[in-house]
């Protein structure tokens, strides 16, 4: 194959609700969750020649060892039993450690470009067992939309209609680490079985023990006055839904005056959860 690069965008999601079910015997918890893929975007550059290397860089301080992207197109190729140098370049939109997919979007987009450009064609059932292989959250962007996730993440299902709201989201300062809220959430032990609601995330409250600082941003985001209001997966994202987009607006300016220290992004649902940018069409 010729020598190819590409760009893309691949998006942040939103748990616009999230039950936890209980502590599966691998050691996952079992979630039902409803997702929206947002466009807030990390930035991909894929290189891919012939060849036998395979390396990543990124903008990430302090990253050690592979990352998702790298653990995704070593998959693909060892999937599709061939071999390629593939250098990608990830520049961040999407706050890291905020509950909002970055790393799983970039690995899923990853994936899904290198199998539409080395072929052969996986089957959509391999490509998924490679997704859920590299991450929980990773089979989810390979479909993007509004999505229903159960299992530890490896059962989809699209919803039929999309969300339409428009989200004002705050990201504190702070890092919220996925497997300590778990572990604060297994401590407490208390496994929901009651339809998911939105809004509604069974880990916040592990969260607010486990960060107390973000208690303020929490209240902050429930007083705004939209048709809903929450956490993103274990956090430390937080979000409003409007069903105008001015009101929503307006609350993302009154985040940005009140928390100054934060990130705030207005954020409208996207239908797919990457896009190429070149030439302007999702994969």
């Amino acid at each position: 194959m010729p020598n190819m690069t590409v760009d893309l965008l691949a998006y942040a999601k939103l748990n616009v609700s999230l039950r936890v079910r209980g502590q599966r015997p691998d050691g996952y918890h079992e979630i039902d969750s409803i997702v929206q893929t947002i466009d807030l975007a990390d930035h991909l550059r894929i290189h891919v020649t012939e060849g036998d290397d395979l390396h990543v860089t990124n903008d990430l301080p302090g990253l050690q060892g592979p990352d998702l992207t790298e653990r995704a197109a070593a998959a693909v190729l060892t999937a599709k039993g061939t071999r390629r140098d593939v250098a990608i370049e990830v520049r961040k939109g999407i706050p890291a450690g905020a509950g909002l997919g970055g790393g799983s979007s970039d690995a899923a987009a990853v994936l899904r470009f290198l199998d539409l450009a080395v072929p052969p064609a996986l089957p959509s059932h391999r490509l998924h067992d490679v997704a859920a292989q590299v991450g929980s959250d990773v089979p989810l962007f390979l479909v993007g939309g509004c999505v229903r996730i159960q299992g530890r993440g490896e059962r989809l299902e699209s919803c039929p209609e999309l969300r339409t709201e428009t989200f004002a989201v705050l990201v504190p300062p702070i890092h919220s680490s996925t497997p300590v809220v778990y572990a604060a959430w297994d401590a407490h032990r208390a496994p929901a079985d009651a339809p998911c609601l939105l809004g509604q995330n069974d880990l916040l409250a592990a969260a607010l023990a486990t960060h107390p600082a973000l208690l303020p941003y929490d209240q902050a985001v429930r007083s705004l006055g939209g048709r809903y209001a929450g956490m993103s997966g274990s956090g430390a994202a937080f979000y409003a839904a409007f069903a105008d987009s001015s009101e929503a607006r307006r609350a993302t300016e009154d985040l940005a005056r009140a928390f100054p220290e934060a990130r705030v992004f207005l954020c409208r649902p996207t239908s797919y959860a990457s896009r190429r940018v070149d030439e302007g069409r999702t994969m």
